[in-house]
């Protein structure tokens, strides 16, 4: 009985302990100022993206979760490639600085 008793306990400790990570991870908007819905928090963060790119991000993704950001320059024009963490579902976006979404890479749909 003893056994049976500490094998639920240790089983809803893990559950418990599990259902928390995420949690204290700062993978929500909520416990990190730095992201939407997780992300990146070194590196280029959402609040280094301009103005306009935020606005695109937040009204096309709003509960995406960002993988990771990627500042880059081509042409003399600067863009953002933005990844996810589910990307079957949330595929890289592209934006050009003034929040405009692109569909491909710069190099691709600029001359």
């Amino acid at each position: 009985m003893k056994t049976k008793l500490l094998w639920i306990a240790a089983a809803a400790a893990l559950i418990t302990g599990c259902a928390e990570t995420r949690k204290h991870a700062g993978a929500t908007a909520e416990n990190d100022a730095n992201v939407l819905t997780g992300g990146p928090v070194t590196g280029t963060r959402i609040q280094d993206l301009p103005a306009p790119v935020q606005v695109t991000l937040q009204q096309r993704m709003p509960t995406a979760e960002i993988a990771g950001i990627d500042k880059e320059r081509e042409n003399g024009r600067t863009f953002y490639k933005i990844s996810f963490i589910e990307s079957g579902r949330n595929p890289v976006m592209w934006f050009a600085e003034d929040g405009t979404v692109l569909p491909d890479r710069p190099s691709k749909v600029m001359p």
